[in-house]
């Protein structure tokens, strides 16, 4: 049993604190949600929808039903018990039929009309941008950019040190072109533990849900899926963002629209637009390492990769080490192949860009990258010859 308590107020040295308690079998904790103190009057106390969505998927996976003492929006909660429970439940038999208990609420609470979106500054933010601003959809144009931390950095001290080591980028860019800028921190992460992967969709809205007030609209920038790869199975390869379509829709009401921004275009077409968007060539920032590019996990492989692919190097000097790619280009080759051998389709997409330069070598070590992979799982799937690998591993370390 999950037992939601009523959202409080506080303010405390400049900053506005939405404060909740919440009880997960018998043990009480406090989930809180800091702004500054010019948003405490957008703070949502009157109901308990953010820590209803921040939850959700937590209680499906773990067989807990929800009570909640204050009460929940009645289009929010129909939309959740209608649509986005009974899809996932038929198609994730594991995952347990959520029981809400909750008052609901229709009255009209009042709205800033802000529209907002996240700024990591990373491809999916920087296109959002580019997409929705001065465009000619007036209503959907971009007023403020947020940067919360929520479980996109991890949890613990780690998280909120990589969190603040990120956040003056995007304060700064904010400033530079004239938005409005919403930094937000909580513990939820810390709190609810679930695999960020897995709920992103969800512990992304609990701040545009504590902030209900201030936005008419709230553009979240999706992960990439394309329209075709619409999944709403519990794949290990998938996240939560695979079935956005239908979640962003069941969380949106007439009060705040969600829409997933970028769904469908792949991502390096995301890239190619982004390239476009002048303020990306000094600002856009990938790394799931550092506070800035480090140039050498995942997502700064795949980014240089694609700017090569694209012709655009040179235009981000400022933010990533060009001659080092230039100077271990076989490496990042390399990468791309164990990638497609994954089969990331970013990857894939790349690849005819780059086929004349993939010598015999590249392929063979991806043959054998596959084969190393194999082996691992069966090792991993035997217990005894998982043990002894761990023993032989402990005794040559």
């Amino acid at each position: 049993m999950i037992e939601l308590g009523n959202p409080q107020i506080k303010y405390h040295d400049g900053q506005a604190i939405l404060e909740n308690d919440i009880v997960i079998n018998g043990k009480k904790q406090i989930i809180w949600f800091k702004v500054d103190e010019e948003y405490g009057k957008y703070l949502c106390d009157e109901r308990n929808d953010a820590y209803l969505i921040a939850c959700l998927n937590y209680a499906m996976r773990n067989n807990h039903d929800i009570v909640s003492r204050a009460p929940i929006t009645e289009d929010l909660l129909y939309n959740i018990e209608t649509y986005l429970i009974p899809a996932l439940i038929e198609n994730n038999p594991s995952f347990h039929r959520v029981k809400i208990s909750a008052e609901v609420s229709s009255d009209v609470l009042p709205s800033g009309g802000a529209v907002g979106t996240g700024i990591s500054c990373g491809v999916d933010s920087l296109n959002a941008l580019a997409n929705h601003t001065d465009s000619k959809f007036h209503n959907y144009n971009i007023t403020h950019l947020t940067f919360n931390n929520v479980g996109s950095h991890g949890e613990g001290d780690r998280a909120r040190k990589l969190y603040l080591s990120r956040i003056e980028r995007s304060r700064e860019f904010a400033k530079k072109y004239g938005f409005k800028f919403v930094a937000g921190d909580s513990n939820l992460m810390d709190i609810i533990e679930q695999s960020h992967f897995k709920t992103h969709t969800y512990s992304s809205m609990f701040p545009v849900y504590c902030l209900q007030k201030l936005y008419s609209c709230y553009l979240y920038a999706s992960g990439g899926y394309r329209f075709n790869e619409f999944e709403l199975r519990d794949l290990p390869n998938l996240c939560c963002g695979s079935y956005e379509l239908l979640s962003l829709n069941v969380f949106s009401t007439p009060q705040i629209q969600i829409k997933s921004e970028g769904m469908g275009i792949t991502r390096l077409n995301k890239l190619r637009n982004v390239i476009k968007y002048e303020p990306s060539h000094r600002y856009l920032n990938v790394c799931l390492q550092e506070g800035d590019n480090c140039g050498v996990c995942e997502k700064c492989v795949r980014t240089l990769l694609g700017l090569d692919s694209l012709n655009s190097l040179d235009l981000y000097k400022e933010v990533f080490d060009i001659n080092y790619y230039r100077d271990n280009k076989k490496w990042y080759l390399q990468q791309m192949m164990y990638r497609i051998k994954d089969k990331k389709h970013d990857y894939l997409e790349m690849y005819p860009f780059f086929k004349n330069e993939i010598s015999p070598i590249m392929r063979l070590k991806a043959e054998v990258y596959v084969l190393k992979v194999a082996l691992f799982k069966f090792i991993r799937a035997n217990t005894f010859l998982y043990n002894v690998a761990k023993r032989v591993k402990g005794k040559n370390a």
